[in-house]
């Protein structure tokens, strides 16, 4: 157990839910006690006692305890000599600073007695909401990667600088700047959540994919126009471009996140037009895996967030963790399954987010730039998990890159993407050739020359 900034939450070795339970139940008490009583008398041997408890932990090498009891201290006595800049009474400071800072020292040792994984634990024995504890759940993720973006960023203006002491305008650059990464990292979460949790549509007649002249107009520029594709159930489809040429939009409209601005797609016997809703658009045997897999985590551990689609959608939580045990033994992360998604490799995180897309058994599976990032012995690795997978449940897959040297061997057919418009469509043998890499933009003359 300790307090390093990337495991302060999650514990090596898991105390049980009866420490756990009587931890939080202790911990509650004396905040009860210590907020009714009003003596300050009382609260201070409350921080006696905490402090006491604190020593014990230290001794038993839970370690970080002294810093950040050492800055509870220094905001406690920051608010006292605040309070007396204003004119307040000294038994009145005394009073509300012995109760905060009794609050805040049980808090801590609560900290070195619990971590979130029991916590969440203890919540749902107590019946507590899965949608609450689910919030929380997802809440803490944000919290932990948002925390994660302002250091790097603060690394990044010290290397820059030359110097680890930051001006006060330097740092508001680094906060502000990170918080506006966490909002739109939050707006890609939520799209996410809303693909994985969307319900299937039954009953439909067809079960391959349509898009008829599809126009799609992003903040007032054309990204996509006269796109007209048809993908077969069961298909392999590879669709290249460089970058910005609409390979990342056309899976948004695909996967229904966006909806056609002309045209139609007929998509496993459902319209899509530019007048149907999102909740229409979405359909649960579509799956996407983005760029960043950051963006697909909605809980904090591996085995809970690749169930989490699943309990989404109604399936019982023990028949979830057993379909996500077996999803993660089939992908070769089942040693995975207890640690924070925080703490993964890029290559892990790709690998889990992609369990968590298959352990629903699309039907369509969306991939953008899968590899990106990768060393080549993982990205072999995960074409051949998706090869797996494809196999056993038949969907199509469409493949999204313009790294052309990681895509999968069994790809026969090719889609170039050039400036949002379909260049060519046919045999891979053809569309990878010079002549057409050359039309679309993924080859140079130069490269050429050399050849």
């Amino acid at each position: 157990m300790h307090f390093h900034a990337d495991h302060a939450l999650f514990f090596d070795q898991r105390p049980s839910v009866a420490k756990a339970g009587g931890s939080v139940a202790l911990t509650v008490a004396v905040l009860i006690a210590n907020a009714s009583i009003g003596s300050t008398v009382a609260s201070m041997v409350g921080v006696g006692l905490g402090v006491l408890l604190l020593i014990v932990a230290r001794v038993q090498h839970h370690s970080r305890v002294e810093p950040i009891a050492a800055w509870i201290v220094a905001l406690v006595g920051f608010g006292a000599v605040a309070s007396l800049s204003f004119g307040a009474e000294m038994h009145d400071i005394a009073r509300t600073g012995s109760r905060v800072l009794c609050g805040m020292v049980w808090i801590l040792w609560l900290g070195t007695q619990v971590d979130w994984a029991s916590l969440r634990r203890l919540l749902l024995i107590l019946r507590v909401p899965n949608a609450v504890v689910g919030t929380l759940d997802h809440a803490l993720m944000h919290g932990i990667l948002t925390q994660r973006e302002w250091a790097q960023r603060r690394d990044a203006a010290q290397m820059r600088l030359g110097t680890p002491r930051l001006t006060l305008s330097v740092w508001g650059s680094v906060l502000s700047e990170g918080a506006l990464h966490a909002f739109t990292r939050l707006e890609e979460v939520e799209e996410m959540a809303t693909v994985r949790s969307a319900s299937a549509q039954h009953a439909l007649l067809s079960s391959s994919i349509e898009c008829t002249d599809v126009e799609l107009i992003r903040d007032g520029k054309t990204v996509i126009t006269g796109l007209n594709l048809r993908i077969e159930p069961g298909e392999w489809l590879m669709l290249c471009g460089p970058s910005g040429a609409g390979k990342s939009s056309l899976l948004r409209v695909l996967a229904g996140l966006d909806g056609p601005s002309q045209g139609h797609v007929d998509r496993l016997g459902a319209m899509v037009t530019p007048e149907t809703g999102l909740r229409d658009r979405l359909d649960g045997r579509v799956a996407l895996l983005t760029q960043n897999p950051e963006h697909h985590f909605l809980a904090s551990t591996v085995a809970e967030d690749i169930a989490w689609g699943l309990i989404r959608r109604g399936v019982d939580p023990n028949e979830a963790a057993q379909r996500s045990s077996e999803m993660a033994a089939a992908l070769g992360i089942e040693a995975l399954l207890r640690r924070p998604c925080h703490q993964l490799s890029f290559g892990e995180q790709r690998r889990v987010a992609l369990a968590g897309l298959l352990v629903l058994d699309p039907e369509v599976l969306l991939l953008d730039e899968p590899t990106a990032g990768l060393d080549p012995v993982a990205a072999a690795e995960l074409c051949r998990i998706v090869a797996a997978a494809v196999k056993q449940t038949g969907a199509c897959c469409v493949w999204a890159t313009h790294d052309l040297g990681s895509a999968p061997s069994r790809i026969e057919r090719v889609v170039l993407l050039r400036d949002g418009r379909v260049i060519f469509d046919g045999p891979s043998t053809v569309g990878l050739s010079r002549d057409w890499l050359l039309r679309s933009g993924l080859a140079t003359p130069e490269e050429e020359e050399r050849c």
